[in-house]
């Protein structure tokens, strides 16, 4: 359909009048506030790495790999319990 968004589109239309200004604002408040929304996201699976990894690592220091794994084994035929 187009190639724009519509709220850039209706910059180029001919006295588009307040109504539908009043909406293309909207739309782009709503972009806007995706965007930082997203931005959080990004944020936040960010520190969930981070602390993952600290945690795994405070793990490793009072258990061996085969432990670990083990608990791991466990974890997954938790999973697909009836």
């Amino acid at each position: 359909m187009l190639s724009n968004p519509i709220e850039k589109v209706i910059t180029y239309l001919y006295e588009v009048g307040d109504p539908i200004l009043s909406i293309a604002a909207q739309v782009e408040a709503k972009v806007d506030a995706l965007k930082q929304a997203e931005a959080k996201v990004v944020c936040c699976r960010r520190k969930l790495k981070e602390s993952r990894r600290l945690l795994l690592a405070c793990v490793k220091h009072g258990y061996v790999d085969s432990e670990i794994e083990t608990a791991d084994a466990m974890c997954n035929r938790q999973k697909y319990r009836p």
